[in-house]
């Protein structure tokens, strides 16, 4: 179903593929929005006013998301067998900005998590991803945090990503931590024939005809029939 009221809000997504190498389609776009004051009867002063209620709001929200990531994470850790594999990377300016790690289970060899730790301030996060798995090992949800190197009141990235898996297909929708839907995507086979879907953000709230022949589509309901609306509980990473 298409997003035909679009939350209003500040926010932004700012993608960094250096950051947050291996990140699925969604991260290739560079998207910031941010809400202007409403005109009226509102004194500069208290439209000002707003919007720094609003900023930190904001940041306390991805702050917190990124600590209940960093939590997860640890979670997901304790009792496990887990193989550590850690390389140094960075930027053109700094090429030896972060450390980052990745922890696999030991047995099966799926990926749990992702981190980065500025080097300067090892106690300082840099980014974070973790899956969470299946029985089968199927990745059901995975979830992403990453700051700027510099400017970084904030996670620059706060991500949440469901999947579904199909007979012959795999989806998966994504919200930003606060809880806008932003990127839809979906391959595999359906009904004898190859299908790949991709819906940026701008794509899901247009009115194009194209876009609703898309969602009207048995292949798109195929995909996307199993998966919520909305991120729901799992706003709080788990």
């Amino acid at each position: 179903m298409k997003m035909n009221n679009r939350r209003r809000g500040w926010g932004f997504l700012l993608i960094l593929p250096l950051i947050v190498p291996g990140l699925l389609q969604a991260r290739e776009a560079e998207r910031m929005r941010e809400e202007h004051p409403p005109s009226g009867s509102v004194s500069p002063a208290d439209a000002s006013a707003g919007r720094m209620r609003e900023d930190q709001t904001h940041v306390r929200r991805w702050n917190a998301f990124a600590e209940a990531l960093l939590a997860l994470h640890q979670r997901q850790l304790e009792g496990r067998d887990v193989r550590e594999e850690s390389r140094i990377g960075g930027y053109a300016d700094q090429p030896k900005f972060y450390r980052e790690v990745r922890y696999l289970d030991a047995h099966m060899g799926h990926l749990l998590s992702v981190v980065q730790w500025e080097r300067e301030n090892p106690r300082r996060l840099h980014s974070i991803e973790v899956y969470v798995r299946d029985d089968q090992g199927r990745v059901v949800r995975d979830y992403v945090a990453a700051f700027l190197p510099y400017y970084r009141n904030a996670p620059v990235q706060a991500l949440i990503n469901l999947h579904a898996w199909g007979a012959g297909l795999h989806a998966f929708r994504q919200f930003d931590a606060g809880g806008e839907l932003i990127y839809e995507f979906c391959e595999g086979e359906h009904a004898g024939r190859p299908v790949q879907i991709r819906l940026f953000e701008d794509d899901l709230y247009s009115n194009e005809a194209w876009v609703d022949e898309v969602m009207a589509s048995p292949d798109y309901l195929a995909c996307f029939a199993s998966l919520p609306m909305e991120p729901g509980e799992y706003l709080q990473p788990h």
